[in-house]
C-alpha cells in the first residue's frame, strides 16, 4: 500500500510548482482534491493547445478531484472550512497574503483542524523583503546567477528546455510535507510550511555556490565551471549533423574512447591543459566522419559514457516508460487517454495507476461533501447557483443524489 493512502490534499495550487507539489503526493498515494477557480488561469492556456484543451495543464492532474468554487462568496469560504476536518494537507502558490485576505490563511484553518500541514509555496518566501513581487521561472533562474551560467562567452543566455525553479521547489515542497508529515505521527502536530521558488533555485547551484563564496571567484574566473565543456565532456556534430555526447571523463574510459575512434595516440594528450582546443578539433573531425546511427552502432556496449543526443520521440519509443511504472495516463472527456509520465519515487511506494474516470473521481469528490455535511439539495443548490461547479456532473446528473 502507498504510504500516502488516506491522507487528504486540499489542492488551492494554480501553477506549476504547487501543482507538481502535489502530483507528488498524489502518486505517492494522497488523496488530492483540487480547488479551482471558475475563471480558467494561465495554466488552462498553455500551448499545445487539443481541441480547446491544454495539455500543459492536464500533464500533472492525474487522480485529482476537481471543484470549481467562488471563494469570493460566503457560500464558497464556508464550503472550503467544512472541508478541512478531513484534510491533512493543504497546498497554495498564490501571492504572499492572498490566502489571508480571502479568509483561508494559516491561522483561521489550523483553528478548524490543529493537525493541519498548511505550505505555500512562492517566489521569495513569505518573510521575504521582495515577498509581493510577482515573478516567474525566468526571472528566478536570472536572479539567482543559474541562467549566466547557461551560455558560451559573449553569447546571450539560453532558456534551459524545464523551468529549473519551479521543478525544484515543487519537489522540495513534496519532500519538506513529508517531513512535516512525519513530525506530526510522532506528536508535533501540525505545521506552516515555507517554500521560496528562489531558494529552490539557488540550492541548485550548492556546489558552484560554496566554490565561489570560498574563492571569491566567477567559475570562469577560478577555473571550476561546471559543466565544463572539456574535450571528453562535450557535444560533437555527426556527418548527418546529429549530435554524439561524450562524457568519458574518467582515465578508463577516456582510452576506452580513443581506442574506438581509432586514436589512441591522443589519450595522453588529456593531461596537457593546453592542448585542449587541439583535442577538440580532433575528435570534432573523428566524428564528423561518421552518422549518428554509425556511432551509435560502433559505441554500443563499450560502456565509456557515450551517447546519442535523442530526440524526445526516440526517447520515448526506446525507454519502457511502461516497464519501469514510469507511465499512466489520465482519461479525460475531450482528450481521452492523456499519457502522464509518473515522478520517479520507489515504484514500492507509488500507487497502482490506472486512468481513473471522471464519473470515478466526481464520485469521490460527492463522498467528501456528504462528510462535510452537504446533501443532496444542498449541492443541487450551490451548482444551481454558480458557487461551485463539479467536473462531470453535468453529464451524469443522478451522481449528486446517488451519494
Amino acid at each position: 500500500m502507498p504510504p500516502l493512502t488516506g491522507i487528504v490534499v486540499l489542492d488551492f495550487t494554480h501553477m506549476l510548482p504547487g501543482e507538481l507539489c502535489a502530483a507528488i503526493l498524489s502518486d505517492m498515494g494522497a488523496t488530492v482534491i483540487r480547488v479551482e477557480s471558475h475563471t480558467p488561469g494561465l495554466a488552462h492556456k498553455l500551448p499545445p493547445i487539443v481541441d480547446g484543451e491544454s495539455l500543459f495543464y492536464w500533464s500533472i492532474q492525474r487522480d485529482k478531484s476537481r471543484i470549481k468554487v467562488d471563494l469570493k462568496t460566503e457560500a464558497g469560504l464556508t464550503l472550503i472550512k467544512k472541508l478541512i476536518p478531513q484534510c491533512d494537507i493543504v497546498i497554495e502558490n498564490f501571492r504572499t497574503g492572498v490566502m489571508e485576505r480571502l479568509g483561508l490563511g494559516y491561522k483561521t484553518l489550523s483553528s478548524i483542524n490543529p493537525e493541519l500541514i498548511y505550505i505555500s509555496v512562492t517566489g521569495h518566501g513569505q518573510d521575504s523583503d521582495r515577498k509581493d513581487e510577482p515573478v516567474h521561472d525566468l526571472n528566478l533562474i536570472a536572479e539567482t546567477g543559474l541562467l549566466s551560467l547557461n551560455r558560451r562567452e559573449n553569447e546571450r543566455p539560453v532558456l534551459p528546455s524545464i523551468p529549473i525553479s519551479d521543478y525544484m521547489s515543487g519537489t522540495l515542497g513534496a519532500l519538506s510535507v513529508l517531513g512535516a508529515l512525519l513530525e506530526r505521527q510522532n506528536g508535533g502536530g501540525g505545521k506552516q510550511l515555507d517554500i521560496s521558488m528562489f531558494d529552490a533555485s539557488l540550492s541548485s547551484l550548492n556546489v558552484l555556490g560554496s566554490m565561489v563564496l570560498y574563492t571569491r571567484k566567477t567559475p570562469n574566473e577560478g577555473g571550476f565551471a561546471y559543466p565544463r565543456e572539456l574535450p571528453n565532456y562535450n557535444t560533437y556534430e555527426c556527418k548527418d549533423g546529429r549530435f554524439l555526447a561524450v562524457a568519458s571523463l574518467e582515465r578508463p574510459f577516456w582510452k576506452v574512447f580513443c581506442q574506438t575512434i581509432n586514436r589512441p595516440d591522443i589519450e595522453p594528450l588529456i593531461d596537457d591543459p593546453s592542448k585542449e582546443d587541439t583535442l577538440k578539433e580532433t575528435i570534432g573531425k573523428e566524428i564528423k566522419s561518421k552518422t549518428l546511427a554509425d556511432w551509435t552502432r560502433i559505441f554500443h556496449g563499450t560502456n565509456c559514457c557515450v551517447s546519442p543526443v535523442k530526440t524526445l520521440n526516440e526517447t520515448f519509443e526506446t525507454y519502457p516508460l511502461a516497464a519501469r511504472g514510469m507511465l499512466s495516463g489520465l482519461q479525460h472527456p475531450v482528450l481521452g487517454n492523456v499519457p502522464q509520465i509518473l515522478m520517479p519515487v520507489d515504484r514500492q511506494l507509488r500507487k497502482n495507476h490506472a486512468p481513473e474516470t471522471e464519473d470515478r473521481r466526481l464520485s469521490d469528490l460527492l463522498s467528501f461533501l456528504k462528510n462535510a455535511g452537504y446533501g443532496p439539495e444542498e449541492i443541487d443548490k450551490l451548482t444551481g447557483s454558480g458557487i461551485i461547479t463539479l467536473p462531470g456532473l453535468e453529464e451524469n446528473p443522478t451522481l449528486s443524489t446517488s451519494k
